[in-house]
């Protein structure tokens, strides 16, 4: 069990990297679940992997004020930072 939450958690800082959500860019947590490539079995447990890598201060990932429930990335090079230090691959290029 705990390998499948890294591995979502993986999948949704890998989505946000390789599409640049960052700045002023956002993503709403629906939009991340229904097209980082989870399977819809899945999507409980992505959402609640979202919310705890908002919640967890050392996770790249931030809530975005601008639009309700919308997530975004700290920093490119951290989420790329975060992907290795679980043992994934990065988008390729970052």
């Amino acid at each position: 069990m705990a390998d499948d939450m890294t591995d979502l958690k993986i999948t949704v800082v890998y989505y946000l990297a390789r599409n640049g959500v960052t700045g002023g860019h956002n993503k709403t947590v629906d939009t991340v679940k229904n097209r980082a490539g989870i399977a819809v079995h899945e999507q409980g447990d992505a959402e609640a992997v979202i919310r705890e890598l908002v919640r967890d201060p050392e996770a790249p990932v931030e809530a975005y004020g601008g639009q309700r429930d919308a997530i975004r990335l700290t920093d490119m090079q951290d989420a790329v930072d975060f992907i290795e230090n679980l043992g994934g691959d990065p988008p390729f290029g970052l």
